[in-house]
């Protein structure tokens, strides 16, 4: 999978799994097509398989939250990498996203 690539998947129990690159690039596609993984329901978010994320791909994952939450709780973020938990902490986002 390249740079610009990514996909997503939802599990049974509203684990939405991206994989690939949260990245300027492929941001815009994914959102493009976010009301075939996108739900209403409260959402945890698995990133363990993002190998490159930008502050668009942080600024996807809030609107994500957004979409799913509002912003009333954070989004749980599973397998943060140390790139989005810097990202996040430089753009004073943390509280906003649950990184684990």
């Amino acid at each position: 999978m390249s740079t610009t690539e990514a996909s997503v998947s939802r599990t049974e129990d509203n684990v939405i799994a991206f994989k690939g690159s949260l990245t300027r690039n492929s941001v815009p596609v994914l959102w493009k097509t976010r009301g075939r993984w996108l739900g209403d329901e409260l959402v945890s978010v698995d990133v363990s398989q993002v190998e490159v994320i930008d502050t668009a791909g942080v600024a996807f994952l809030l609107e994500v939250m957004k979409a799913t939450q509002g912003t009333n709780a954070p989004l749980k973020c599973i397998g943060a990498s140390e790139q989005l938990k810097q990202i996040a902490s430089v753009s004073g986002v943390e509280s906003l996203l649950s990184l684990s």
